[in-house]
């Protein structure tokens, strides 16, 4: 017999501009790098505790509990001439 499943299409739609790919995948390769760390240390280098308090985030919190548009604040916040190194 046929299986009873019920399926739909959901469409997303993305709103606003997008971070570049790199320099949004790094921000969130360095905040989730090193276990419970805070997101002072883990992006040191790539934002200070100032930068992230204008963003309205508290630079003692840990990266699981930032949203992902939180991330994509933070990666459109850098200014194209921050280099991240590679690592």
């Amino acid at each position: 017999p046929p299986p009873k499943v019920k399926s739909r299409v959901v469409r997303l739609t993305p709103t606003g501009a997008p971070p570049p790919p790199a320099r949004f995948a790094e921000v969130v390769r360095r905040a989730f790098s090193q276990r419970r760390k805070t997101l002072r240390n883990a992006l040191l280098g790539v934002i200070d505790a100032p930068g992230l308090e204008a963003l309205g985030i508290d630079p003692g919190r840990r990266p699981e509990t930032l949203s992902v548009a939180d991330f994509v604040m933070v990666s459109q916040s850098l200014t194209p001439v921050v280099r991240i190194p590679n690592q």
